[in-house]
């Protein structure tokens, strides 16, 4: 058996090593922010389930699926809302050219908001991250189809940034709404339906979820979000929240069990 003073001594070497080369000891506390995408029908329950989440919420809005919904939270939590007006069915109707400038500036308040509050508000909601994808790609080709695989390298590594940021904090929680669209092989529906958004989304965020609508039964008791897959807790895949359970604090305290309400509120 190696000597305790030893060992410690090795690791004192090792280390020096491991540092000079830019390693860093992977022995951090684990950051009690969540990042996470939520796809789901119309009304199914995405914001309200995301309005939950600990105050003050910042939302970036380029839905209209917010109001209605909102006023049910503002009287009782702090959330402000960055309102960002831009059509893409209107901008598809313009030139390439126009189409991009008018886009990139809708863009640039997208992320000269998300920057402003990120590290500041507990929650981030993008209502909906689906849209923003968009408005980047016609920011940067004009459009939204016909552009070539290969020319979207600089577009995937620009959004991949905006979520990485998410990562270098601690404070403020992330959530992604999506929108849901019909699945097609050979140019043929399935059946099936899939996220609307960036692919490498899923692989990006700590939680994936769905929501849905349990029919015949009344508001806010008809939500469902049902867990996809979670990095934290890969015991949560399947599971459920409905009813009273239907929030965020629920959820956060399932994937980082032995936390307390009061953390998430």
């Amino acid at each position: 058996m190696i000597p305790v003073r030893r060992q410690v001594a090795q690791r004192q070497v090792r280390g020096n090593v491991y540092e000079q080369a830019g390693f860093r000891r992977a022995n951090d506390a684990v950051k009690k922010r969540l990042i996470m995408a939520i796809d789901g029908r119309e009304k199914s329950g995405k914001s309200h389930f995301a309005l939950s989440g600990p105050e003050p919420v910042g939302v970036i809005n380029l839905d209209i699926g917010l109001d209605g919904v909102v006023q049910k939270w503002q009287d009782d939590k702090e959330v402000w809302v960055q309102d960002v007006k831009v059509s893409i069915q209107d901008l598809k109707e313009l030139t390439p050219q126009a189409a991009a400038g008018e886009a990139d500036r809708a863009y640039s308040a997208v992320v000269k908001a998300y920057k402003a509050v990120l590290g500041e508000a507990r929650t981030i909601v993008w209502d909906n991250a689906t849209e923003i994808w968009e408005l980047l790609r016609m920011a940067r080709f004009g459009k939204l189809d016909h552009v070539k695989p290969h020319h979207y390298g600089p577009v995937n590594a620009e959004y991949r940034e905006l979520l990485r940021m998410a990562y270098d904090q601690d404070r403020t929680n992330l959530i992604l709404l999506h929108k849901m669209k019909d699945e097609y092989i050979d140019d043929k529906r399935t059946g099936a339906v899939k996220r609307a958004g960036f692919a490498d989304t899923g692989f990006l965020v700590q939680v994936n979820a769905l929501t849905y609508r349990e029919p015949g039964v009344d508001v806010p008791d008809c939500f469902r979000l049902q867990i996809q897959d979670c990095r934290q807790n890969a015991e949560l895949a399947g599971v459920e929240f409905s009813g009273n359970d239907f929030n965020f604090q629920t959820l956060a305290m399932q994937v980082f069990p032995g936390s307390k309400e009061e953390e998430w509120l």
